[in-house]
This record gives C-alpha cells, structure tokens and sequence, in this order.
C-alpha cells in the first residue's frame, strides 16, 4: 500500500486516482503499464506460436511447448498477485472479533472511512456482527462511488456514458443514503461519523462541482435531471 502524495491517504494498485483528492497514483498506472504490457507480450507470443506452426511439420509439438510455456508463466503472474490476498485472508482468520473492531475503530479514528468499506467486504464482515460498522461502511461505499464517478469526470477517464450525468447520479444516491440513515439511526456513533462523511462529500461537491451550500440541502428534494441541470449551470460560470 502506497500514499497519496498530495494528501497522504493510503492507495491501493487499483486506485488510478486518488479517492480522497483525486491526485494521480503514479504507482497504479505503472502497475497498469505493466499488465498492458504482459498482454502485448503473450499477443506477441502467439502470433510466433502461429507463425511456428504453419512454417514447421512439427508444428503442433511447438505449439504444445509455447502454449504450456505461456500458461505457466500467466500462472506465475497471477499467483504472485493472489499471495497478499491469501496472507491477509490467513491474518483475518485468526483475528478475534475484539481485534477486528479495534482495527475498524482505528479506521474510524483516523476517518478513513472508505478503507473501513474496503477491509469489510474484503473479509465479508457481516451486517448482523459488526451492525454500526456496516452501515458507516455503507455509506462510505457511496462516497467512495461517487468520488470515483467525480474523479473519472475531472480527469476524462470515464470509458462509457456520460460522465457528468455519472457523477450526478452518484451524488443523489449517496444523498437518499445519508438522508435515510441520519433520519432511522440513532445511534451517537453512528450519526457522529455519518457528519463527518458529509462534511467530506460536501467539500467536493463545492470545490468541484460548485455547488453552493444552498443548493447542497437541496439535493434530497430534486431528481437526477434537475441536479444535473443545477451542476450545470454552476460549472458554466
């Protein structure tokens, strides 16, 4: 796990941009770069497989040899990528149920609220052992959506769609989860770090979208095509 260098919030190899700030992760587009590459590499093999097997009477005994070649290699590579996962499987295993939520509350501690989403569905803690846990988790996972959706909107890496239309579809789902869970929870802890999620999603959405604090209490009211035309007309000016 690497830093992001503006901000300091801990990255995966899967995150392209930061979630927090939406910085560049130099370290996952090189791991990126690599991937492409070994699949440049194994298109490469098999045109010279092809190629071996028209040129040689024995072709099919080389192309046994390349393909058993190629597959031990993509297995190597794959194995080498599922090791972490398995040792972190391993360490979850034998933790107690008072050691992980220790690990959850220091997420919570730190506001690390979309790591907290992360480490729960990657060890499948369930809703009914860690309660208050998942529905900060759930609500994190919905930040953590809709940050994506806005980063793939500054950025231009959206691949599909439009990304703007996206982004506002995320914003009005994480807003009808954050408006359910603070009118049907009553739990202190809970709602404490509910807040302090909203805080963070509404920083993004007037640094980057231009909402004014106005127009952010009343997104609960309006549907996807109004918040979209409102988005609009604040990034028009």
């Amino acid at each position: 796990m690497v830093n992001c260098k503006n901000c300091g919030a801990p990255l995966t190899l899967n995150d392209a941009f930061c979630p927090h700030c939406g910085t560049p992760n130099p370290e996952a587009q090189e791991h990126l770069k690599k991937l492409q590459q070994l699949d440049q590499r194994f298109e490469d093999a098999s045109l010279e497989v092809a190629a071996e097997v028209r040129k040689s009477r024995k072709g099919y005994g080389i192309l046994l040899i390349l393909v058993m070649l190629l597959l031990a290699n993509l297995v190597i590579f794959v194995m080498h990528g599922m090791t972490y996962d398995i040792a972190e499987r391993v360490i979850a295993s034998k933790m107690s149920e008072t050691e992980i939520k220790a690990k959850l509350d220091e997420f919570l501690d730190a506001g690390e609220y979309i790591e907290m989403d992360l480490f729960m569905d990657k060890f499948s803690l369930s809703y009914r052992d860690y309660e208050d846990y998942r529905k900060i988790s759930y609500l994190a996972g919905y930040q953590s959506r809709m940050t994506d959706a806005m980063t793939q909107y500054l950025y231009g890496t959206e691949n599909y769609g439009d990304p703007l239309v996206r982004t506002c579809q995320a914003v009005a789902d994480y807003e009808e989860e954050y408006v359910r869970l603070s009118k049907r929870d009553n739990s202190e802890k809970v709602l404490f770090h509910a807040e302090k999620i909203n805080t963070e999603v509404n920083g993004f959405l007037k640094n980057y979208l231009g909402l004014t604090d106005e127009d952010i209490a009343g997104i609960k009211d309006m549907n996807e095509s109004s918040l979209l035309i409102l988005v609009n007309e604040r990034l028009a000016k």
